[in-house]
């Protein structure tokens, strides 16, 4: 009871030492950690969300590995508290959620804002799963272990805004993001994460069908995964003249150390052995660039300098590699997070890689400059470098997106279109 009464005051801003770390206990129990999910609909205004988050919660908990959900508060070691009730009349509901330690004091608390319906199960689902990737849950779960720090708020994520497309039946999305390896390389903390959002952003924002998405993370991220999505799915798919094509991915880049190619990292990709394990991104250029009649967008939270949040090398080699510059395929616009010589970082707060947070924030409306609820290429461009540089150096670094831009392609021609207010 203790507990739950220093959640509510944290919760709702009513405690101002909300700042303190309580003590968490040790736990010696079966692994992944026990999570039980309560979800609680307050208001009639949304028939059967409640049910649809709790569905989408079970199947994400398990696909992220983050947990096992089971029915027994008294047999869990975490509990997910859930509240949705209706906002307003203009199609949003508001949610917000709890994690709580079931022996000791709160684990993550947060008062999130609005989803808009249709896409809100989902949506609500993959906000609630950002935050919680925060915390090593294994920890729960590991005999002898201790869990990690409390934290008692997490800053509010980016909600994906509806858009307007003219022709979702053209567009298609392959989703990327990879975290933990099969090798043991060190975490590309919120790939996942980061992946998953710009899933929610493609179907709200950019109008991308859900038959048309493709979305690897964690496993199902493979050389083989990746190759049979990119380079044989979407040629296959993407044929209709006018269509948009969107490739985002996130998580590690590596450099060959001889050639200074480089490589998108899979899930099950050595860096001692980048050549037949890595993804040559020169490859996947020319595979996107070569798709006729489409307008293809490249998006990369990976940096392949050998150094920082998002790039590894081979055990030994020392981060000296001469990369190569993103080329510039006829078709294909290609934004990276940084450039390729600089490192990549996290946004402070949201669990998000810096570069993803304010792409995100950008395709949202932060990049809208003149207000026409549009959001242009020049506009998604500018607020990008602005935003990250200015962010980075803050954080005593150095990171500037890279955007390559091909030879015809109208910068002023919008990415997102009648953006909601």
């Amino acid at each position: 009871m203790r507990a739950r009464r220093w959640l509510f005051l944290c919760v709702f801003g009513l405690l101002p030492a909300c700042g303190g770390t309580p003590r968490v206990a040790p736990r010696a129990v079966a692994s992944p950690a026990r999570i039980a999910l309560q979800v609680e609909k307050t208001s009639i205004m949304a028939p059967g969300l409640g049910d649809e988050v709790a569905a989408e919660l079970r199947e994400q908990v398990i696909e992220a590995r983050v947990g096992v959900p089971v029915p027994d508060p008294s047999r869990a070691d975490l509990v997910l508290r859930v509240v949705i009730s209706g906002a307003n009349f203009t199609h949003a509901t508001a949610w917000e959620w709890q994690l709580v330690d079931v022996d000791t004091d709160a684990i993550l608390a947060a008062k999130r804002g609005t989803a808009a319906w249709g896409e809100s199960a989902e949506g609500v689902a993959a906000g609630i799963l950002q935050a919680i990737a925060l915390i090593d849950t294994a920890a729960y779960a590991g005999p002898g272990q201790t869990a990690p720090a409390v934290v008692a708020t997490v800053a509010p994520g980016v909600d994906a805004p509806r858009g307007s497309a003219t022709d979702g039946s053209r567009a298609f999305a392959v989703v990327i993001g990879v975290e933990r390896y099969r090798e043991g390389l060190t975490p590309a903390v919120g790939a996942e994460a980061d992946a998953r959002a710009f899933a929610a952003f493609a179907r709200t924002t950019l109008g991308v069908p859900e038959a048309n998405t493709k979305v690897l993370v964690g496993d199902r991220a493979t050389r083989a995964d990746l190759s049979g999505a990119l380079l044989e799915w979407l040629p296959r798919n993407a044929v209709e003249p006018g269509g948009k094509v969107y490739v985002y991915f996130s998580g590690h880049g590596a450099p060959d150390t001889e050639t200074g190619d480089a490589y998108l990292v899979p899930y099950d990709a050595n860096p001692a052995y980048i050549k037949t394990g890595g993804l040559p991104l020169a490859d996947l250029q020319r595979t996107l660039g070569a798709l006729k009649g489409q307008q293809v967008y490249l998006f990369l939270d990976a940096c392949f300098s050998g150094q920082g949040d998002r790039s590894v090398l081979a055990q030994g080699t020392r981060p000296l590699v001469p990369v190569k510059a993103l080329g510039v395929p006829t078709g294909l616009v290609t934004l990276a997070a940084s450039a390729a010589t600089e490192t990549t970082g996290t946004h402070a707060g949201s669990g998000h890689g810096l570069f993803t947070y304010h792409l995100l924030a950008g395709l949202g409306g932060a990049a809208d400059a003149n207000g026409d609820h549009d959001v242009s290429l020049a506009e998604l461009r500018d607020h990008l470098v602005e935003a990250v540089r200015v962010e980075a150096r803050r954080q005593n670094r150095d990171q500037t997106p890279s955007v390559a831009v091909p030879p015809g392609v109208d910068v002023q021609a919008p990415v997102v279109q009648g953006l909601s207010q």
